[in-house]
């Protein structure tokens, strides 16, 4: 059966993780339906006040076009749940989709609202009625979700392996063991623990090189590349926003992915989905659903851990004549077929 689907949710611009699932998960919707998109992500370099006065707006225009579309055969709303603030226009939008009779799928993308329990979660959960399915990014979200708010729901599993294809595999050409971060640089995503890995490595004499790449979120965090560009010489390349084919190149010129993230929306990165579609390693936190992604070649580090050393004792284990070609072939093989599983369940969302 063809549905006809109201898509609601932030889209690039900007690029980040949630917009850019919510963008991939619209686009395989469309593929056997009819869908009509409501972006939620408010202008570009919006202030708070701004950008939190545009998403209204926004919400308030999705919900109008709930209302118009409320007659059409085979209707279903798809809501990307947001972490923050914009908790209140999931809520919004959920009790009208329930008054006009639409079966929903909230997708969540955030722990924020699992590690604490949120009172408008608690609405959501209250309002939304039998007929809101919740689209989980893992088994540990879902399960952490349940514990959290102690309730049974309807839901499925969906992770974001479904959105990143797997890359071809390509001749490794020889160079020093690599290490490299992409994301939108800040500390809290890890900026200063990648950059005292690479530190302590020098010190330890491994011949670590290190790439980064990513748009910067401020001066600070700006000046902190900077100084680091300038101590390391040749061992540190930072590369900037890279997309498209200069995202693939950095994937393919680095060996181990590294994301030691302490952000309090993490859930499953999509980048590590990328590091390991491209046949890299990866050192991480245990954060969100993290640890999900991870398989037997990578370092998963406890939330508390002590990443700097735990790394390097990893990174100095590594032979120097270690085969990269060959496990890199099988990372992407096994993410191959993560990437098909998932891919399959994401299209079979409203069967």
């Amino acid at each position: 059966m063809k549905h006809h689907i109201v898509a609601i949710g932030p889209l690039p611009p900007p690029l980040h993780g949630f917009s850019y699932a919510t963008s991939a998960m619209t686009a395989l919707l469309s593929e056997e339906n009819v869908t009509v998109l409501q972006n939620l992500s408010p202008p570009e370099n919006a202030g708070r006040l701004i950008g939190h006065a545009s998403k209204l707006r926004r919400a308030l225009g999705a919900c109008g076009r709930l209302l118009l579309d409320r007659r059409l055969e085979g209707k279903a709303c798809y809501l990307g749940c947001d972490g923050g603030w914009g908790m209140c226009y999931t809520l919004l939008i959920v009790v009208v989709a329930r008054l006009l009779g639409y079966p929903t799928y909230l997708h969540h993308h955030s722990f924020r609202y699992i590690d604490k329990p949120d009172l408008t979660m608690r609405g959501i959960l209250a309002l939304g009625g039998p007929s809101l399915t919740h689209v989980f990014l893992c088994e540990i979200m879902r399960d952490r979700f349940v514990d959290a708010y102690a309730v049974r729901l309807r839901s499925v599993i969906i992770s974001n392996a479904a959105f990143v294809a797997p890359t071809d595999d390509r001749a490794l050409q020889p160079r020093p063991l690599t290490i490299g971060m992409l994301s939108n640089l800040s500390r809290e995503k890890g900026l200063e623990t990648f950059i005292e890995l690479l530190r302590q490595c020098r010190s330890e004499g491994l011949a670590v090189q290190a790439i980064l790449a990513g748009p910067v979120a401020n001066n600070q965090d700006r000046t902190s590349i900077e100084a680091a560009v300038k101590e390391f010489g040749g061992a540190l390349d930072y590369r900037g926003a890279v997309y498209d084919e200069a995202k693939a190149a950095f994937y393919e010129d680095i060996d181990v992915f590294v994301f030691p993230t302490n952000y309090v929306n993490e859930a499953q990165p999509i980048v590590i989905f990328e590091a390991k579609a491209a046949g890299c390693a990866v050192i991480a936190y245990n954060r969100g659903c993290i640890r999900k992604q991870l398989d037997g070649s990578d370092l998963l580090i406890p939330a508390n851990g002590e990443f700097v050393p735990t790394s390097i004792a990893w990174i100095a284990a590594i032979p120097p004549d270690s085969p990269r070609s060959t496990w890199r072939r099988r990372t992407r093989q096994d993410y191959a077929e993560r990437h098909q599983r998932a891919l399959k369940r994401a299209r079979s969302l409203l069967d």
